[in-house]
């Protein structure tokens, strides 16, 4: 049975600064002089979503219960992998809770990771972490959104508890987003080839594939004819367990971001995430839409200013930059399409990537090979207390949802949650290839999804669930015209 747990509460919102909760449950093993006077309805939440999936019910209520343990033993490495995506909110219009609809919420991991350390009782370790975009600064965000707290509780505490960047490197821009310096992190990169098993070789031709701000020729170090390489953190494929907590939000490239999506940040250098094709649909690509020369000539202008910032001609970067500005207005009042670098509905590449990742993430072993047995336990939650609306990953508007979401299946969550945020199946690439059973190792494909839910309507199939239009997203404007 693929099981989705939805837990929702019309008024419930986040804990502001003190994530310790509010009810001092028999199963907590910190001292009860941590219990916080003020509601901490999340906490709350995360708990029943572990009891709605019937976890360790047998203990439920007893200072035994530990739901967790059926995935984490002691002395296991688990990852909470949260989305850290950007220190700051895009969005100029968004006053509050612009960090709130960005990122998953620190009351989150907080009552999880409680969890988390009842079930290694007090052996093994837990690393919270995530390889957020390129010129996200993690220490500010770290900082700005309070989750430094958790990480003070737990050293007060004395537990092993730990956050860690995945990415290879920060880079930082200047006022004319430019690449002026780069931060390298103390991660270590594992190769992972997912060959003829990945998705990107089920098209057809010869593909360039690009990253935004990244080398192309680097990513095709990793990406050629029948070699589809992804470099992974390390301490990812040494997890035992991944409990996976993300942020729903509308999303640029793959419509909408959730479980699966999540995955993308378990890269150590992202020049290895295909994320789009060179060139229009009718050239094989889909970074744009419509033949254009101009969109040539903007690619090309991109790749220089890569080239220039490697070799500290900012000078010539910033002039690159400014022509690609130009470039851009020209092209959107006078060009046939206004999409550029894969940033529309017709994206075929990103989905291919995330099924790619959530592969990896089940079947690569320590070492960066790929089994045919599961390597590591896997839960998943998203956070929907507030949601990301509209423009996101990085401009997104909050939408008031009151929900969490949870399921040991990051393909039928993600069902479920594009039904519940109204977008078509069908025109989401990812979501319509695992209906069509593209990648059957996602999903048991013979089971219908099952929703448990403390809303008593919600508790049948999902195809029999009719979800309020006021839950219902808007799309990123890229995507208008297909949902």
């Amino acid at each position: 049975m693929n099981t989705v747990y939805i837990e929702h509460r019309n008024k419930a919102d986040y804990p502001k600064n003190n994530f310790n909760p509010s009810t001092y449950y028999p199963e907590y093993i910190f001292p009860k002089e941590t219990i916080q006077s003020d509601d901490n309805v999340v906490y709350d939440m995360v708990r029943q979503c572990l009891i709605g999936l019937e976890l360790d019910k047998e203990n439920y209520g007893t200072d035994k219960w530990n739901p967790l343990g059926k995935y984490i033993k002691p002395g296991d490495n688990v990852l909470i992998k949260p989305n850290w995506v950007m220190h700051f909110n895009g969005a100029k219009n968004v006053k509050e809770n612009s960090l709130e609809c960005l990122v998953t919420h620190p009351s989150c991991l907080r009552a999880i990771c409680d969890y988390c350390l009842i079930a290694l009782k007090g052996f093994g370790k837990v690393i919270i972490g995530d390889a957020p975009m390129q010129d996200c600064d993690l220490p500010v965000l770290l900082e700005k959104a309070h989750f430094n707290n958790i990480l003070k509780f737990y050293k007060d505490n004395e537990q092993p508890v730990y956050f860690m960047d995945f990415r290879k490197y920060q880079s930082n821009f200047n006022k004319h987003k430019v690449i002026v310096d780069k931060i390298y992190k103390d991660g270590v990169g594992i190769d992972v080839d997912m060959g003829n098993l990945s998705m990107h070789e089920k098209r057809s031709g010869k593909k360039t594939y690009q990253v935004d701000n990244y080398d192309r020729h680097e990513t095709e170090t990793y990406h050629s004819e029948s070699k589809h390489i992804y470099s992974i953190n390390k301490t990812v494929l040494e997890s035992d367990v991944i409990i996976n907590f993300c942020k729903p939000k509308s999303h640029r490239l793959a419509g909408f971001t959730a479980a699966m999506k999540n995955m993308v940040g378990i890269a150590y250098n992202k020049a290895s995430l295909p994320h789009r094709v060179e060139g229009s649909t009718d050239e094989g690509g889909d970074a744009y839409q419509n033949k254009s020369f101009i969109k040539k000539i903007i690619d090309k202008t991109l790749d220089n200013k890569i080239v220039h910032e490697d070799n500290n001609k900012l000078i010539r970067a910033a002039i690159d930059r400014y022509i690609y500005c130009f470039l851009l207005v020209f092209e959107r009042i006078f060009g046939k399409d206004p999409y550029i670098k894969g940033i529309w509905y017709g994206n075929d590449t990103i989905w291919r990537t995330v099924v790619d990742l959530n592969y990896i993430e089940k079947f690569a072993d320590k070492n960066g090979k790929l089994q045919k047995s599961p390597q590591r336990k896997i839960l998943n939650f998203g956070d929907m207390i507030i949601a990301g609306d509209h423009n996101g990953p990085c401009q997104p508007e909050p939408k008031k949802m009151g929900t969490l979401i949870a399921s040991e299946n990051a393909a039928s969550m993600d069902i479920t949650i594009c039904k519940i945020i109204g977008f078509d199946y069908e025109k989401i690439p990812m979501i319509k290839a695992i209906i069509n059973k593209e990648c059957n190792y996602l999903i048991n494909d013979t089971a219908p999804i099952c929703i448990k839910s403390n809303i008593d309507r919600f508790n049948c199939n999902l195809t029999d669930i009719i979800f309020p239009d006021s839950w219902k997203y808007r799309p990123h404007d890229s995507w208008n015209k297909a949902l």
